[in-house]
């Protein structure tokens, strides 16, 4: 009797644990249905337009227990973004810290999945296109991209650049104080897909290899000194 109640007692326990378990997953999948059909919403209405009954709706639940997964609009969106964007950057940090080689190959790593992830990501590029067009209207929305994108985006760009002026791969130079500079070309390359679309597509493959490229000649070391008045010397000036 008192092994057959330790063997009730396991069975009861698995059993609860898989129930548990089958009600995570079961919540992790309405979860990211809601998330898909915020998206949708979003980009057919806008952030100011979106609301939540209407997600709901896409999402095929009742009004209501949409509640029960996120309080208010701002939470969903931030969901949203972290599902597309936020990842990216934030695990650029550890990516960057961790990850052996060069530092002008490891550059070429970080751009490579800016571009795959970010650029190349239609979605992605879409929540970018929500945030530049309603930031003035939701600073808040501001706010949450500055603190879950480009925060830890420059964090790591910083760390890059330094530790490549530790290995005199780069040279000490400006970027190091405005690793945004670092982006600019594939931030550009994300208003051109928005703005010209398919009229006017750009080769991202090409593109890319021309972004590195000139963040890499702009950071190796041994370019030209520079003088007071910010004009570069040539190798031949002074000399007699």
């Amino acid at each position: 009797m008192h092994t057959s109640a330790h063997t009730s007692a396991r069975t009861r326990t698995r059993e609860s644990e898989k129930v548990r378990s089958e009600n995570r997953k079961s919540r992790a999948r309405r979860e990211e249905d809601i998330r898909a059909a915020a998206f949708e919403e979003f980009a057919a209405k806008g952030y100011a337009e979106a609301r939540l009954e209407d997600v709901a709706e896409r999402a095929g639940i009742a009004k209501g227990t949409i509640y029960l997964y996120f309080k208010n609009k701002e939470l969903l969106f931030r969901a949203v973004l972290r599902s597309l964007i936020h990842h990216v950057f934030q695990e650029l940090e550890v990516f960057v810290r961790t990850c052996p080689g060069s530092a002008e190959e490891l550059m070429r790593q970080v751009l490579t999945r800016q571009y795959s992830q970010v650029v190349k990501n239609g979605k992605a590029r879409l929540m970018l296109r929500l945030l530049i067009a309603e930031s003035h209207r939701f600073p808040r929305l501001s706010e949450v991209y500055l603190r879950e994108v480009v925060g830890p985006g420059v964090t790591a760009m910083r760390i890059l650049i330094e530790r490549g002026i530790a290995s005199g791969e780069f040279s000490p130079n400006r970027m190091a104080d405005f690793p945004q500079v670092l982006a600019g070309p594939a931030v550009l390359a994300v208003v051109w897909a928005l703005i010209l679309g398919e009229r006017q597509p750009l080769d991202l493959d090409g593109y890319m290899e021309a972004h590195l490229e000139l963040v890499l000649h702009g950071l190796r070391s041994g370019h030209r000194p520079v003088d007071e008045n910010s004009r570069v010397i040539p190798k031949t000036e002074g000399k007699r």
